[in-house]
């Protein structure tokens, strides 16, 4: 199973669409962190068959997604959030804290625009960086996280100007 994760599109919708598109034939779920969860509207009638998963970010406004959610997938339990209520831009202890709560082994989040990747005590702490405005370099990111026999590889990928390649992996 492999799940494509987005965060930070804030309507700029052509790469996360041109991404979706280049890999349809290997996803099997789509995720979205928030600011702006109704740019994936269009996953739903284009990917009528793939699950997806979206939160609430700061900038999301009455669209009914819900702030953070928990997910069981392939034996693994992710919980997922925007992160400007665990004040990620400051540590993801809160995010980490949040999401041994909830049994969670995998936590997701968005906010800073920044990719981060990291096996905290056993917990697998995410953000995909930006779709559309990246803060730490010029280069868009977005992430998968593949599911394989109880094992898991999480894998941020960066829009280059010589196209896609990895930036950052981790099984775990």
């Amino acid at each position: 199973m492999k799940l494509l994760i987005f965060s930070d599109s804030h309507y700029r919708t052509e790469p996360m669409y041109s991404v979706a598109e280049k890999y349809s034939s290997v996803i099997d779920g789509i995720i979205h962190l928030g600011d702006c969860t109704e740019d994936i509207s269009g996953f739903k009638t284009i990917y009528p068959d793939i699950p997806i998963y979206n939160v609430r970010g700061n900038n999301d406004y009455e669209n009914g997604c819900p702030a953070e959610r928990t997910v069981p997938i392939a034996g693994h339990t992710i919980f997922m959030t925007h992160g400007h209520r665990q004040r990620v831009y400051y540590n993801t202890d809160t995010l980490y804290y949040t999401a041994a709560q909830n049994g969670a082994d995998i936590a997701l989040f968005g906010h800073t625009h920044v990719p981060y990747l990291q096996n905290e005590n056993g917990i697998l702490i995410m953000n995909p960086g930006s779709i559309s405005l990246p803060r730490s370099s010029v280069e868009k990111t977005f992430a998968f996280i593949t599911f394989e026999n109880r094992k898991a590889e999480a894998v941020i990928m960066k829009i280059g100007h010589d196209g896609i390649s990895k930036l950052a992996s981790l099984s775990f």
